[in-house]
């Protein structure tokens, strides 16, 4: 199929998907202070990796707790009503395993087994966000820390002493792009009690 477009045409298969230019890309996570990141991204660099493997930049470490994906600025002030509806209270767990998933090829930093109070907010914060029109994920929730794209198995048996993790509150992220990847940048920050 050929469309013309303001002298442009444009060429589509009937069988690619046509991904819709919209306002911001958009995630919700825990996202750590300065002293725990640098603990994190020493963990982190403690991973040998293969050479294709690109790690994450170290400010860019966070806890994904919902990807929102892309959204127009309307869609955004809902999500950001609803995340401030969210009740939990704070809480502590510990980052003590690495793993490799190879779906999407990352090596990361986790835990051995999901926090109560980390599942809650999980499944408050999904669920406050489903009136906007958002679907969380139906596969269980596996908290993890992406240190590592691109990667090759790891030796996940190299034992790290576990970094204690503080949350006192979670935060809605913009990926914004820049020359050689991403950054990512706190639109809003949301306190629990």
């Amino acid at each position: 199929m050929t469309m013309a477009i303001s002298g442009f045409r444009i060429f589509r298969s009937s069988n690619w998907p046509v991904r819709e230019k919209k306002d911001a890309r958009l995630f919700f996570a825990l996202w750590p202070d300065s002293g725990l990141r640098a603990r994190l991204h020493a963990a982190a660099g403690s991973i040998a990796l293969n050479d294709a493997a690109r790690r994450v930049p170290g400010a860019n470490l966070h806890l994904t707790l919902h990807f929102i994906g892309n959204v127009y600025f309307d869609e955004m002030a809902c999500l950001r009503e609803r995340a401030r509806d969210v009740e939990a209270a704070s809480f502590e767990f510990a980052i003590d395993q690495q793993g490799f998933f190879s779906r999407p090829r990352v090596a990361w930093l986790g835990c051995s087994r999901l926090p109560r109070a980390l599942g809650e907010l999980h499944r408050q914060l999904g669920a406050r966000l489903q009136s906007c029109g958002y679907r969380p994920e139906t596969r269980p929730y596996h908290p993890h820390v992406t240190v590592a794209r691109k990667s090759g198995p790891i030796d996940t048996d190299i034992a790290f002493t576990p970094l204690r993790w503080p949350v006192h509150g979670f935060a809605l992220i913009e990926v914004q792009p820049v020359e050689n990847g991403v950054q990512y940048r706190v639109v809003e920050s949301y306190p629990l009690r």
